[in-house]
């Protein structure tokens, strides 16, 4: 949308947090090369008033609102309008004036992207705690202070939710409500504080993570590949065949020293798997082997085991372990089947103990065909369990706040579908990369810090309008409320939600609303999260959308987003 339309390019730079984008008077043709499911066919009359720049008359919002609306045949292209189907005919040929307006029409789609990235800067830290509006669960905030009322008679104040019109009662003075339109509030103070010096630098400080390569060594990683333009490398012993667990080698050792000069105080182990799991860790200690019946065992007495051993195994920091850790990843050979399972959880268990925001690459070139997860030959009903599995390898990650890498390499075969969830739920990623090309894809990962864990978000919406194409299980107060688990967080983390108007014959049982004179819309969103030193937060990001018409308001002129 324009600025002189919306009037919003100012306020998305006040709430920089939100960002939005107009999906109306999009180019079918363009559209659809993206996406066939958001092509909409809307009737003629609508598709002929809004292929051209005027806009919408004051008359919508008459036959909107009236009991018998004059244009019953016309949906308000900011509903939901069904796919009218049309019998095939053949193509007539048209001007290019004549094909400029018809192959336009209006989209009632509204997109908003919430950047989580924006919490990394605490900003304004209130002092007390939120008050939550009791309907509807919307905190109290800065434009919420012309619906606060100061009853001098009942000696009272009171707020009358913008969102759903709920009148709470406030133990407040005016003074103490928000002042600022993004506010954070510290709900949780038990944390292990970071301490800064000039020796230390906070960032510095602050990165001292725990990372650890889990590393399929099983007997496919031995396969070699003829490599025209090969020279000589490291951890290589014939360059023109180099074998797939040569290429990961390679691409360690060029992050562990990349490592020990930019980020010194990390802690990097190593776990290898093939028909055992073998716990190397920092390199400082003996390893710890778990095979048999061990790799059989349910999914938490194998990780109470693993951290057992987590503090001899990884007590110190790259900068002292380098040598060693090198030498350890000299010597790791190749074995028989792929414990995959089992190596996950171990690895999980020491990143578990280091800081939140700790990681685990797991990079590997086969199926799951030994011990817990294992995948390979699993019927349809045991495949249920697997998958649980994977799950309960997801939800420990992301209560320990450790992102999980998944990399499989070409030419091999990984049912990614099982496994997946362990990355997407904890914000890692997933590739399938050429091994000898692997040291790029490592600096990425490590490269995308994590500042925050366990977040979720919570959205409000003004009762006039609903969230579209969500899951209902995340929906909640009439479709005015959104939650979505998130877990962690990095600068380039977001959210987003479609919204819209909702339909005539709900609008018209709101009696408490008066839809001829509201000319404001209040959005909000509530972001809980633990900073990376344990403190939990919940920063509360609020946008007032002012129309100079009250038409506009409640109608198709409402912040789109993204």
């Amino acid at each position: 949308s324009t600025q002189s339309t919306w009037g919003f390019k100012k306020m998305m730079k006040q709430a920089s947090k939100f960002t939005y984008v107009s999906k109306r008077k999009v180019d079918i043709i363009e559209r659809s090369k993206k996406s066939s499911e958001m092509d909409r066919k809307l009737p003629s009359m609508i598709v002929e008033k809004y292929s051209s720049d005027e806009e919408a008359d004051d008359d919508d919002m008459d036959a909107f609102l009236e009991d018998e609306p004059k244009k019953k045949s016309a949906p308000h292209p900011g509903l939901p309008i069904a796919p009218v189907s049309k019998p095939y005919s053949p193509a007539k040929p048209v001007s290019k004036e004549e094909s400029k307006h018809k192959n336009r029409q209006e989209v009632d789609t509204n997109i908003v992207e919430i950047q989580l990235g924006a919490i990394e800067s605490e900003g304004q830290v209130a002092t007390g705690e939120p008050y939550f509006c009791q309907q509807c669960g919307a905190i109290l905030n800065v434009h919420s202070k012309e619906n606060v009322v100061k009853d001098e008679a009942a000696g009272a104040t009171f707020w009358n939710c913008e969102f759903c019109y709920k009148k709470n009662s406030l133990v407040i003075d005016l003074e103490e409500v928000p002042k600022t339109d993004t506010i954070t509030y510290l709900i949780d103070k038990v944390a292990h504080p970071v301490i800064a010096s000039p020796e230390k630098p906070k960032e510095e400080a602050t990165d001292d993570i725990t990372v650890i390569f889990c590393i399929d060594v099983s007997g496919s990683m031995d396969a070699a590949k003829f490599t025209k333009e090969g020279k000589p490398m490291k951890y290589v012993k014939n360059k023109s065949y180099p074998t797939r667990l040569e290429g990961v080698k390679v691409a360690i050792d060029n992050q562990i020293q990349k490592m020990v000069k930019d980020n010194p105080n990390r802690k990097i182990g190593f776990v290898t798997f093939e028909n055992k799991v073998t716990l190397i860790g920092d390199g400082s200690a003996s390893p710890i082997v778990f095979e048999g019946a061990k790799l059989d065992t349910n999914f938490f007495s194998l990780v109470e085991e693993a951290v057992n051993y987590s503090g001899p195994c990884m007590s110190q920091s790259i900068k002292d372990t380098c040598p060693t850790l090198c030498s350890k990843l000299q010597a790791i050979r190749t074995g028989g089947s792929t414990a995959l399972g089992p190596g996950l959880i171990v690895s999980l268990a020491l990143a578990g103990q280091g800081k939140s925001g700790s990681k685990v690459i797991l990079c590997t070139d086969g199926l799951a065909n030994k011990g817990l997860g294992s995948i390979e030959g699993v019927s349809e009903k045991g495949s249920s369990t697997v998958k649980e599995f994977y799950s309960q390898a997801a939800e420990y990650a992301k209560q320990h706040g450790i992102a999980v890498s998944l990399i499989t390499l070409v030419e091999s075969e990984c049912r990614l579908d099982m496994i997946a969830p362990v990355a997407n739920l904890t914000n890692g990623d997933i590739l399938r990369v050429d091994p000898l090309k692997l040291s790029e894809d490592f600096s990425a990962f490590l490269a995308d810090k994590i500042i925050a864990t366990n977040a979720s978000v919570k959205v409000k919406i003004h009762k006039g309008i609903q969230f579209r194409g969500e899951n209902e299980k995340d929906i909640s107060s009439e479709n005015t409320t959104l939650s979505k688990e998130v877990g962690n967080v990095t600068r380039d983390t977001s959210v987003t939600f479609e919204y819209c108007l909702k339909r005539p014959e709900q609008l018209k049982t709101m009696a408490d609303v008066n839809w001829d004179k509201i000319t404001k819309l209040p959005f909000q969103s509530q972001i809980t999260y633990k900073s990376v030193d344990g403190r939990k937060f919940l920063k509360v990001i609020c946008l007032l959308y002012t129309s100079p018409s009250p038409r506009d308001a409640t109608l198709s002129r409402m912040p789109s987003s993204a």
